[in-house]
């Protein structure tokens, strides 16, 4: 008889197929759901349900039927791909660990996230809700410019926009409400600081916070008015005390939405010597940052404490307390906008010491798109090394290799 536990990982994205493979590796039954049939963590998977990972009540019937026709499943996780209503939903119908739907549906709603910090405590940039293009122009003119437009509900950066360097205001509302699918449209102030992404699991109402990474915005002005983040570098930067402010304002938030087991991502800059939120998912994070930059910087098994939490056991602090700050660099190749014409060099860009890896997600055929509020990219590499100097060259040499044509 097969004793194993059953984890359903939501979305069988490249980046997920991390997860999915470490969960085999636990010794685990493992159920990707994904519509795409071509998913990369199906390769992981013993199990595959055709479901649209952003359709959470297809998904949820999908579960349920696996799990009362084929095999119970023990826990659900959602891994690089922003679907925590999903996995909520999930859990609820088969009363598994995991946040409450309200909590994952707050998670998603940008404005009803910040209403609920700002009822709580937990500091966040100045920030309204715009109706029209009018009420924007007049915001901008009391508050002066210095402000982001974002959709209420949309996914990562898509629609999000500095208003100081959009042309043309009327467009930029359009642009973010296009972005909506509840058609909202919000702003907040622009706080200047260093931002971090966070990486979190709260384990019984204590939040544990190994995954702390600077955040590269090196093309900030190449491609505004839009936010294109070009990787990350581990460890922070930032002195320990502004570190653990951070750490301290992520739990806070944590708590504000009700998540008292299972993980957050967190965007978080620090403004005047202050930690300020300006979003906390309540997912796995993408980019291959909980399952490949925070093992390589602390040694945590970050995706492992994870799982382990959404089947409903106990993660021992031990086991998610950093054993070593190893400088760690994450960076992504932007190729000239148009048609992939051809991809070399990753072998030898995986062959530069202190190369970690090298994913090239483009092929011939695909096309790359003009920069706008998606990251153009088409590779992505990781490097470690005894300093960041050496983990920032190795990566840099990794990019120089990869020769990805465009016409």
């Amino acid at each position: 008889m097969d004793s194993r536990k059953t984890l359903l990982i939501v979305s069988g994205g490249v980046e997920a197929a991390d997860a999915a493979k470490r969960a085999k590796e636990m010794g685990l039954y493992v159920v990707v759901s994904d519509r795409d049939p071509e998913a990369p963590g199906f390769a992981f998977a013993d199990s595959c349900l055709l479901a649209d990972v952003y359709g959470a009540a297809e998904t949820a019937a999908a579960a349920e039927r696996f799990s009362r026709k084929i095999r119970k499943i023990n826990g659900v996780i959602c891994v690089a791909a922003d679907a925590p209503v999903t996995a909520a939903l999930v859990a609820q119908r088969l009363g598994l660990p995991g946040i409450s739907v309200e909590s994952a549906e707050l998670a998603c709603d940008k404005l009803a996230m910040k209403r609920r910090f700002a009822e709580r405590g937990v500091p966040v940039p100045w920030f309204d809700q715009v109706r029209t293009v009018q009420e924007l122009q007049r915001i901008a003119v009391e508050r002066g410019s210095n402000l982001v437009i974002k959709p209420v509900d949309s996914r990562g950066s898509r629609g999000v926009q500095r208003v100081a360097q959009v042309a043309d205001l009327g467009k930029a509302f359009a642009f973010a409400k296009s972005h909506s699918p509840t058609e909202r449209v919000m702003v907040e102030q622009y706080l200047d600081g260093p931002q971090i992404s966070t990486e979190s699991v709260v384990v019984n109402g204590e939040c544990f916070t190994p995954g702390f990474s600077d955040r590269n915005y090196e093309y900030l002005e190449r491609y505004a008015p839009f936010f294109i983040e070009n990787g990350g570098d581990l460890p922070s930067h930032l002195p320990p005390e502004l570190q653990q402010k951070v750490k301290d304002v992520v739990a806070k938030a944590a708590a504000a939405l009700g998540v008292t087991n299972g993980t957050v991502k967190g965007d978080i800059v620090v403004h005047n010597g202050e930690a300020h939120v300006i979003e906390l998912a309540a997912r796995l994070s993408g980019g291959f940052f909980c399952t490949r930059e925070i093992p390589l910087n602390t040694g945590v098994d970050f995706i492992a404490a994870a799982i382990r939490v959404a089947l409903g056991e106990a993660v021992p602090a031990k086991e998610l307390t950093p054993k070593q700050l190893v400088p760690v660099i994450q960076r992504y190749a932007f190729p000239k906008a148009g048609r992939v014409v051809s991809v070399a060099g990753a072998e030898e860009a995986r062959r530069i010491a202190g190369v970690d890896e090298v994913i090239v997600t483009a092929k011939p055929g695909d096309i790359i798109p003009a920069a706008g509020d998606k990251r153009p990219s088409a590779a992505m590499v990781l490097a470690s090394g005894p300093s960041r100097e050496a983990a920032l060259k190795a990566a840099n040499d990794a990019l120089a290799c990869l020769k990805i044509v465009t016409q």
